[in-house]
């Protein structure tokens, strides 16, 4: 049997570094069903009126604090925390179960962003920042929406564009700037991260180096593995992530393959190199 190899390719892209805390109540014992918590050891303490879960890795590594109204654990309130290699990389406090008040992201401990919430809905001021501390981005939210004036900077601190949103979040003025301050008709924001040579390049590339495996192809398994990962500002894949996958052996190989694939060239955001995160479907078939 003759095994061929099916490969597609969608990427979505997003800057910050985004946690998998979304959940506003959880179904007791509902961390043990998550599959990034189901591995680390809980303690719970009660801590004036609330009770506070903390979850440690096998090496006794605090990864996360979640505090909670009531000993089921199941509407959270008050502090939250998130860590990943002992660095603390998101913060900010629930209340009856939704986000509520200031939120914080950092990534390499700074700070990355800095926004708002009310009832879990994104509500107020809202700020963005490069890796030398520079505003990138700025503006107000109200219920969900971008209202009021908006601006984007360099990452030397000039205005890159001034946006103006009516009250229904509907943007009603644009206006662009290069670099020295000067007016232009557009301006490309974001730049996603993207194999040397293009796609058709990539394509090749997973062509001749993918080796379907022996005991998936006996077993006549087929189907599509998903893959996150990041790419840095250097080009250098990390945080390699399996989102979806139908077996075992075609995750270690579609790992494999990309693991090798060398640099990429970064993705940008108004023209400075920026981590971006990729979605890879790769889709194994057998004929």
């Amino acid at each position: 049997m003759k095994n061929y190899l099916t490969i597609t390719f969608l990427c979505f892209a997003f800057c910050a570094c985004a946690q998998q805390d979304t959940t506003t109540v959880y179904a007791n014992p509902g961390y043990n069903k998550d599959p990034l918590r189901s591995n680390w050891i809980p303690q719970v303490e009660k801590q004036d009126s609330l009770w506070v879960l903390s979850l440690y890795n096998k090496k006794k590594v605090l990864q996360e604090k979640i505090s909670y109204a009531d000993e089921k654990l199941e509407v959270r309130k008050g502090q939250y925390l998130f860590f990943e290699n002992g660095n603390l990389t998101q913060e900010g406090n629930y209340y009856k179960g939704y986000k509520h008040g200031e939120w914080k992201t950092y990534a390499a401990k700074l700070l990355t962003d800095k926004v708002n919430y009310a009832w879990g809905v994104l509500h107020g001021r809202y700020e963005t920042y490069w890796d030398n501390g520079q505003v990138k981005q700025r503006g107000v939210y109200a219920k969900g929406k971008q209202i009021g004036n908006w601006n984007f900077f360099y990452k030397s601190g000039q205005v890159a564009v001034e946006q103006v949103f009516d009250d229904e979040g509907v943007s009603i003025i644009r206006n662009y700037f290069d670099q020295n301050g000067a007016a232009v008709k557009e301006l490309i924001r974001a730049q996603l991260p993207i194999y040397p040579g293009g796609m058709r390049a990539f394509y090749d590339y997973v062509g001749y180096t993918l080796r379907y495996p022996a005991k998936a192809a006996k077993n006549n398994l087929t189907g599509i593995v998903k893959l996150q990962f990041l790419v840095l500002p250097n080009g250098n894949i990390d945080k390699i992530e399996v989102k979806e996958s139908p077996d075992f052996e075609l995750t270690q190989e579609a790992i494999r393959v990309l693991r090798n694939s060398g640099k990429w060239v970064p993705g940008k955001d108004l023209g400075e190199p920026v981590k971006m995160y990729l979605l890879l479907p790769i889709k194994f078939k057998l004929n």
